[in-house]
């Protein structure tokens, strides 16, 4: 069938260009011909005005309409000729692909991959809900957040804006998939003193946050049906990232001194990873002991595994100087067994983005390897302003007065809740962190309570769901609260405390009644 033609003065007819629109008039012109050639009112092979007399008959300067018809032959929506007035391009109607498509049987929704129906699995629906919705996370009791006023936000800026002023070009061109050597020293040096860490400069890598370099662990250590440890319960995000990867979840519990190693070696003794918080398992903030330490190391030893040792906020340790990292142990195999990852989030704020990782030199080619395949580090500018700030003594006198106003506070939260709760409710003090937990009555329910808080302006997260092991009739999961308290201030923090009291008086209230 050949297709109708119609004269070039016929071809404008349904333009409408408003002048004083927020689009110029190229772009209304581009809009409106192409929404015209997919809707079908301009046929493929329909002759257009030339761009003289479009521009004389719209009103428009020439190089208005030049630069619309190069618009739409440079996407293919029509053809400009020598000599010869424009053409429609042989671009399918709306109208026919959408009639094709009504006489197909109705299409399914997209197709996902196995590793996000395993994700979607792990992320309860109201968390991706309050995600998606941007929902600020800086009401009382929220988790994983740092008090932005203690930050010396000036010397930051001056951090970055000297790197700003001083950058080479051999810096714009930073490629080392391990990130900036500037800030891999600077961090090495720290945790050095801090976490007695003893590795070289080549053995760190610097990463979009801890997730980022469970990730990189997960795709590095893991192929589908491996089985890894994780701590009973923990955090969400790394059931989340080993999940992805296809990966066996064996959920190991944690008592008050850390991860019960004989509990794992007795359910799957042939792990490939151990993914443990040696000096804060989050959220009952227990601090693996010295045997436990030693009986890990032992075993990953014994099956070839790797340890993934993530420390969250094991610098905010509140009685005594934080504890040693298992690359500190002066222990034989250790350095080619233990992976250990940090962050700055939880110490400087989360949109910074940055953390880092100190691998076994084994490890090294083979990280750099899959880092370089899939991501890269992060921007350099950053990475540069953070090594200045820890360089120049900056980051470990915030730690310290951060230190001080966290413990601080945990005592008033305790102190608070002590007087606003009943026995039934058991707070635990934790040694060290920002995180506290409340332990509820059996039989309530947590996400509930969760809900009811989330009403009143105020955060929590349910205990219940931070473990992984599977819930039965013997045993069914403790119900609790996990409630972060670093990021606000006395005020904040005693009327939070009475708004999570009443709600939680109330649902054990009702619950009894039942």
């Amino acid at each position: 069938m050949v297709p109708a033609r119609s004269t070039p003065h016929a071809a404008h007819a349904f333009l409408r260009l408003q002048r004083g629109a927020p689009a110029t008039l190229a772009a209304q012109l581009v809009e409106q011909l192409r929404r015209a050639v997919l809707d079908g009112v301009l046929q493929p092979d329909h002759l257009l005005p030339s761009s003289r007399e479009l521009a004389r008959e719209l009103g428009v300067s020439r190089n208005t309409a030049v630069a619309a018809y190069e618009a739409l032959a440079a996407d293919g929506t029509i053809v400009i000729r020598p000599r010869r007035a424009p053409v429609v391009a042989l671009v399918p109607a709306r109208a026919g692909w959408q009639g094709a498509a009504r006489v197909q049987p109705a299409a399914a929704a997209p197709r996902t991959s196995k590793s996000a129906r395993r994700l979607s699995a792990v992320v309860p629906p109201d968390k991706l809900d309050a995600l998606l919705g941007s929902r600020a996370r800086s009401r009382p009791f929220g988790v994983g957040l740092p008090d932005l006023e203690l930050l010396p936000w000036r010397i930051l800026e001056r951090c970055l804006a000297r790197r700003v002023r001083s950058m080479s070009a051999a810096d714009a061109l930073d490629h080392d998939p391990r990130g900036a050597p500037l800030l891999r020293r600077a961090v090495l040096h720290h945790v050095a003193v801090a976490r007695g860490v003893r590795a070289t400069v080549d053995q760190v890598f610097i990463t979009e946050g801890s997730l980022a370099a469970v990730d990189l662990c997960c795709r590095v250590l893991l192929d589908p049906g491996d089985a890894a440890w994780v701590e009973d319960p923990g955090p969400l995000a790394l059931r989340a990232a080993v999940r992805m990867a296809g990966a066996r979840l064996i959920p190991i519990p944690v008592d008050e001194d850390g991860l019960r190693v004989h509990v794992g070696v007795r359910r799957v003794p042939h792990a490939r990873v151990a993914f443990v918080s040696p000096a804060y398992a989050f959220p009952s903030g227990a601090r693996l002991t010295l045997p436990r330490r030693i009986e890990l190391l032992s075993w990953a030893a014994k099956a070839g595994a790797v340890i993934v040792e993530i420390d969250y906020e094991g610098e905010l340790r509140f009685d005594g100087s934080p504890l040693p990292s298992l690359l500190g142990l002066d222990l034989e195999g250790v350095k080619d067994r233990v992976i250990h990852v940090g962050t700055f989030s939880r110490s400087l704020f989360p949109g910074l983005r940055l953390g880092f990782m100190i691998v076994p030199p084994a490890l090294v080619r083979a990280v750099a390897a899959v880092r370089a395949a899939s991501t890269r580090a992060p921007p350099y500018l950053l990475q540069a302003a953070l090594a200045d700030f820890i360089d120049e003594g900056h980051f470990a006198r915030h730690l310290r007065k951060l230190k001080q106003a966290t413990r601080h506070r945990r005592d008033l939260l305790l102190a608070e809740l002590g007087l606003l709760l009943p026995s039934a409710v058991r707070a635990r003090a934790p040694a060290g962190g920002s995180v506290l937990t409340l332990d509820l009555p059996a039989g309530s329910d947590d996400v509930a309570i969760v809900q009811a808080l989330a009403a009143r302006g105020v955060d929590a997260l349910p205990l219940s769901r931070s473990t992984a092991a599977r819930a039965s009739a013997r045993a069914p999961r403790a119900p609790g609260l996990i409630l972060g308290f670093g990021a606000h201030s006395e005020g904040v923090l005693r009327d939070a405390a009475r708004t999570l009291a009443a709600v939680v008086v109330g649902a054990i209230g009702a619950g009894e009644a039942r």
